[in-house]
């Protein structure tokens, strides 16, 4: 390879490097941002809130299978339900305190895992059935103990 071509090899990947840089630090001030604004309208929406995390990640619902969407969102826990807002696509669940059969913590779920336990609540839903959910939260056993007090 010539000089010219080395050189023009350089600039093209240092050019990718500083590219994919700006879009990916602009993604998350932009995800940054959206968390603050979503868990501020959660606040407002739930004043008397027992806890409210902006930072849940989404593991799936067992009842809609494998192939779901994961995503972030606002996890809320009231005196009446545990609710979560995914923010994209938007999307809220309620599963409601009376409901909840078990909180487990689970390394994965759905065939998905990140290497850390993660909230998992099994309940019966509308129709009867048991079903479950999870997360990836920062303080599970913080949740867990919040949700276990608020089932009381």
């Amino acid at each position: 390879m010539t000089s010219d071509v080395v050189g023009l090899v350089i600039i093209l990947i240092v050019g990718l490097i500083v590219f994919f840089g700006v879009v990916f630090g602009g993604a998350l001030i932009w995800l940054k941002n959206l968390a603050k604004k979503k868990e501020a309208q959660a606040r407002e929406r739930y004043p008397d809130a027992r806890q409210i995390d902006q930072r849940a990640s989404f593991f799936g619902q067992q009842s809609r299978g494998a192939a779901q969407m994961r995503g972030n969102g606002t996890l809320i826990l009231t005196d009446e339900a545990l609710i979560f807002e995914m923010w994209i696509p938007q999307r809220q669940f309620c599963i409601p305190l009376q409901s909840i059969q078990a909180i487990e913590n689970p390394m994965s779920f759905l065939g998905k895992s990140r290497l850390a336990p993660l909230l998992k609540v099994v309940y019966i839903n509308d129709d009867g059935v048991t079903d479950s959910m999870a997360w990836q939260v920062p303080d599970l056993s913080g949740w867990m103990r919040l949700i276990n007090e608020a089932r009381v």
